[in-house]
């Protein structure tokens, strides 16, 4: 079977169409792969950014709340001082001007410990 001249330049035209049509293709899947890509990694990237602003602003709101306890608590602790100091103060001025009642009232009180020391040890 011999072949025409005109036969194998219809071959070669199809096989050339037919590798310009695949390449076409490709060229256009490559493309759209590209742009599905970067859509993807553009999403990737503003999601990356949210999530770093929440981290932020959850780590700004525990600091603010980590400040706040603390100044609450230094407060709280300034105000325990003063009142203990001024107790003492008024104890110790009870003490001066009532020694006989002082040293009355420190025995009940120490009485009433002891027996509440020895309650304590005997249940055992």
């Amino acid at each position: 079977m011999v072949e025409s001249p005109e036969s194998v330049e219809a071959a070669r035209e199809t096989i050339a169409e037919g590798v310009k049509s695949a390449r076409d293709r490709f060229q256009r899947l490559g493309s759209d792969v590209q742009e599905r890509y970067q859509k993807v990694s553009e999403d990737v990237r503003r999601g990356a950014e949210r999530a770093s602003q929440e981290i932020r602003r959850g780590a700004e709101r525990a600091r603010e709340g980590y400040r706040e306890a603390a100044d609450s608590a230094r407060e709280g602790y300034e105000q325990a001082r003063r009142r203990a100091g001024d107790l003492s103060r008024d104890v110790s001025y009870y003490v001066k001007d009532n020694p006989g009642k002082s040293m009355l009232i420190a025995a009940g009180v120490r009485f009433l410990l002891g027996l509440l020391v020895r309650r304590g040890g005997s249940e055992d």
